[in-house]
C-alpha cells in the first residue's frame, strides 16, 4: 500500500520521492492545492471516500501518516 501511495504522491509532486520521511507540509513539498489532487487520486486508487474532516495537516504530514489514514478507511 505504501508503494502505491508514494507513486500517487510522486505523480502529483515528484519532489516527494526525495523526501519520503520529511514533513511534507512544513517543508512545502505539498500544498493545499496538491492535497486536493492527492485526495482524488487516493480515493480512486483505493476505492475509498476521504471525509473532508480527515483532510487535516496531521493526516497529510508524512507519507506514513497518509498510509495510516488509508489503512483505517480500508478496514
Amino acid at each position: 500500500m505504501k508503494e502505491k501511495v508514494l507513486e500517487i504522491l510522486c505523480q502529483v509532486n515528484p519532489k516527494v520521492a526525495d523526501n519520503v520521511d520529511a514533513d511534507l507540509l512544513e517543508t512545502g513539498i505539498i500544498d493545499s492545492f496538491e492535497i486536493v489532487n492527492i485526495v482524488m487520486e487516493l480515493e480512486e486508487a483505493f476505492n475509498i471516500e476521504i471525509d473532508p474532516e480527515l483532510i487535516t495537516s496531521i493526516n497529510f504530514q508524512t507519507v506514513n501518516a497518509i498510509v495510516d489514514m488509508i489503512e483505517s478507511l480500508s478496514q
